[in-house]
């Protein structure tokens, strides 16, 4: 009863140690009597950064309004700190001593993700190019940082000036009759090249959709 009744404080995370991520926000609800280590720790688990790596600072949306990093070491709660809940506590996520945040070894999850990421959707035919790894995009650099939106949902990238056709593509996924259609569809490589085939390549594409962890591919 008495942690439902605890006040949480809403944060509101901006990485700007990297120009592809400085527009991005990530959201974190905690209970006001969260430690602020436990605060860096969670940060660093949402963004993937190696902990102890980046500075959190005081922001008012894009600006920041202290550049003294608040104490990643302190056992002082979230209340203490100066955290208000029910309002939006605005924190810039910086380079610390002048180095960039560590990326967390792609190996310690590279478990979870090949397993998440695998194609699971209509298989090719057995001995045909690829169903594993061809499905797990390598060349994506933030999203991996990223962790898919509390939304649930996955976006796509823009790849310069293709928001039309990624407005286009996410209705068609929205729309069962055309996405489970789709899933029936069966490729067949004697007749087709996978790499032009536009129905085999949007099947991929839409199982990424469903069942990446990603933020965006």
């Amino acid at each position: 009863e008495s942690a439902a009744e605890e006040p949480r404080v809403l944060c509101i995370i901006q990485d700007t140690t990297n120009s592809k991520t400085v527009n991005e926000r990530v959201t974190l609800n905690l209970p006001a009597s969260t430690p602020l280590k436990r605060l860096f720790e969670d940060v660093a688990s949402k963004v993937g950064y190696v902990n102890g790596t980046f500075d959190l600072m005081w922001g008012n949306g894009d600006n920041v309004i202290d550049t003294t990093p608040i104490d990643q070491n302190s056992d002082k709660t979230l209340l203490d700190a100066g955290f208000e809940p029910g309002k939006k506590n605005f924190l810039h996520l910086t380079d610390k001593d002048g180095e960039q945040p560590h990326l967390v070894p792609e190996e310690s999850s590279a478990t979870d993700d090949s397993a998440q990421e695998r194609f699971i959707g209509p298989l090719p035919r057995e001995g045909s190019v690829g169903c594993s790894n061809d499905y797990v995009s390598q060349s994506y650099s933030y999203s991996s940082v990223l962790s898919k939106s509390e939304t649930g949902y996955v976006g796509l990238v823009n790849q310069a000036m293709t928001c039309y056709l990624n407005s286009l593509l996410q209705t068609l996924f929205m729309t069962p009759e055309f996405r489970n259609a789709l899933y029936k569809w069966e490729f067949e490589e004697s007749e087709e090249d996978p790499v032009t085939s536009i129905p085999y390549q949007l099947q991929r594409l839409f199982v990424l959709l469903q069942t990446s962890k990603k933020r965006a591919i």
